[in-house]
């Protein structure tokens, strides 16, 4: 064969190779540069390169949106369903992994040339004042060459011929992708922001749980001497506020909050210049400093990121929304005429860790029923229950209700000292005619956790096979109007027993064996809406509080009910929780007291003041 053969056969194959090359990593499209036309997995695309990827995902949904936030990864916490509530927009989240002004500035002229927008919010981070302009990868950290003005040819040269082994790590976890948020999927495209619904149901403590369990946070950084980047990032943001000036655009500069390790690295002379400047080019929000958010690191996912929570707090003060909890310290308008005092005060407030006092020990007790013919230890008879309850009283411990404690959570409303959660589960009818007329009478409240499918019946299932009775709703409702009694939902039909259910049913809320994520979803889902639509179609009032069968719970039910609007989880695990005013995360798997016919009035008592 000739060499020119030869050369012809190896040109043809390189041709080839590099075309199969080349169509494999556009049609898996590991960074969302070609629209992902295929897989369709915008949260795995954004999660390799949120830069790129949010460009490909805005270029085909641009015309669902009409406002943007835009900033490094501390963006985030700010809710995007929260900023359309407060500015009544359609709001895009667009976040970058260490993004700095320059990512931001580029991003807003690309949106305004080409999308259009009624708001603009930049959030800023003071980590941003280190540097501008850079990128530390150049396939995960780049801008769209869209966005930059760089070579667009060049730029997708780039990902049409990146390693293989991008697209193939993309299949991989798409062949193992399950409904939980995890390191392969980090954000929600649909609003851009970090997929937060894990770390949003985790159980908090007490802030020295927290802090055993985060060591990281007790860790202070030394001060840096400078901020090299403070002259780009005033030239930059004052760039964007003349674009969208000329563009009619209501622009919003925000500076984010930060945990006092962090705030450590920034205090100084160059900080201060900045926000004077800051000030003669735009009135701000300034979140960062000191104070009773920076303090408390149960506000803060990592010592990076502040939580969610924490992003609703900033836009209620900032629209003085009396509704949502904020501390009085949190936040500042920075004008010409105050960025003085603001730098005054700036470093002088709380730089130590709270002491406690914003949040409130809270133990829930845990009966099942109380009757006259005691056949288990968990019977309690009316007489100690009387006798429990005027202890608890005499004790100098307030019933309360979740209502209660939920108004304190989320708006600062004040708790009675010693606050305690009477919680009965299963629904038995003792509840209703022995329990409720002790507690009216004491002055006190009990929460009661009804299992679905035995309401208002004294046969299991109507099987024909005898069960202790049941309330139905209708008698509760009495109770319940009278404010003596807060119903909640103990599941439908995933309270199962073995003995009368067989050995194959379900166990508590856990999947059976075999059972596919999807269709476990789908019969979770299912069942708790059976059970809230029945409580709040005869009682009408909501129910936030889900009392797991048997205590057993999952990440995922957590997930699920958190999206569902359940704001209380209980648990069987002993022990006594700690709410946090602003942290919904608080009333996320609480702890319980068991409470039996054992267990003397006094011994409660003491039980309660030795824990607490």
């Amino acid at each position: 064969m000739s060499a020119k053969r030869w050369l012809c056969i190896f040109v043809v194959s390189a041709i080839v190779v590099a075309a199969l090359f080349s169509g494999f990593n556009a049609l898996v499209d590991p960074f969302g540069g070609f629209g992902d036309k295929v897989l369709h997995w915008w949260s795995y695309d954004m999660t390799q390169n949120p830069r790129t990827a949010k460009i490909g995902w805005l270029d085909e949904h641009h015309a669902d949106y009409d406002s943007y936030i835009i900033g490094s990864s501390k963006t985030s916490s700010i809710p995007t369903e929260l900023l359309n509530a407060y500015y009544d927009a359609d709001f895009y989240n667009i976040l970058m992994y260490g993004g700095d002004m320059y990512d931001s500035e580029m991003t807003v002229k690309y949106i305004l040339a080409h999308y259009g927008a009624k708001n603009i919010v930049i959030n800023i981070s003071l980590s941003e004042l280190t540097a501008f302009n850079a990128e530390d990868d150049p396939i995960k950290g780049n801008l769209h060459a869209k966005v930059d003005g760089s070579n667009l040819p060049a730029f997708y040269c780039k990902y049409l011929f990146a390693h293989p082994q991008y697209a193939v790590d993309k299949l991989k976890a798409y062949a193992q992708d399950s409904y939980l948020v995890n390191a392969n999927k980090v954000f929600v495209p649909e609003t851009g922001a970090y997929d937060k619904s894990l770390r949003d149901v985790e159980p908090i403590g007490s802030l020295a749980d927290y802090l055993e369990k985060y060591p990281e946070f007790e860790v202070r950084n030394p001060a840096d001497e400078t901020l090299p980047a403070v002259e780009e990032c005033l030239a930059s943001i004052a760039r964007m506020q003349q674009m969208c000036a000329e563009a009619g655009v209501s622009v919003t500069f925000l500076i984010s909050p930060m945990y006092d390790g962090e705030m450590d690295i920034y205090c100084n002379d160059d900080l201060f210049a900045f926000f004077e400047q800051l000030a003669d080019i735009t009135d701000y929000w300034d979140f960062s400093g000191y104070h009773s958010v920076s303090s408390e690191p149960r506000y803060f996912y990592d010592t990076m990121h502040y939580r969610n929570s924490v992003g609703g707090m900033m836009l209620a003060r900032m629209f003085q929304n009396p509704d949502v909890y904020v501390p009085d310290d949190f936040g500042v308008y920075v004008t010409r005429e105050t960025v003085a005092a603001h730098n005054a005060a700036y470093c002088g407030g709380t730089a130590a860790a709270l002491e406690n006092n914003n949040d409130v020990a809270l133990p829930v007790l845990m009966y099942h029923n109380v009757t006259e013919t005691c056949e288990s230890v968990f019977d309690i008879t009316p007489e100690l229950f009387r006798a429990q309850m005027t202890a608890l009283r005499d004790g100098g411990y307030h019933a309360v209700t979740f209502a209660q404690v939920l108004a304190y959570v989320e708006q600062g409303t004040p708790l009675p000292e010693n606050p305690i959660v009477i919680s009965f589960d299963d629904g038995y009818e003792g509840n209703l005619t022995l329990a409720a007329p002790i507690l009216e009478e004491l002055g006190m409240c009990a929460e009661i956790n009804v299992i679905g499918v035995s309401i208002g019946k004294d046969s299991y299932k109507d099987t024909g096979v005898s069960m202790v009775p049941h309330f139905s709703l209708e008698e509760a409702l009495p109770w319940v109007e009278r404010g003596v009694i807060e119903i909640g939902s103990h599941s439908y039909d995933m309270h199962q027993v073995a003995e009368r259910d067989g050995a194959d049913c379900r166990e508590g809320v856990y999947m059976l064996d075999g059972e596919r994520e999807d269709d476990y979803i789908a019969a979770f889902r299912a069942d708790t809406q059976t059970s809230v639509e029945e409580i709040e179609r005869t009682l009408g009032t909501a129910v936030t509080v889900y009392a797991y069968p048997y205590g057993f719970y999952t990440d995922l039910t957590e997930v699920l009910l958190s999206e569902m609007g359940i704001s209380v989880t209980l648990t069987v695990d002993e022990g006594i929780n700690t709410v946090v005013e602003g942290l919904p995360q608080s009333l996320r798997a609480m702890k319980r007291c068991n409470i039996s016919s054992e267990i003397t009035p006094e011994e409660i008592v003491n039980y309660l003041k030795g824990m607490s």
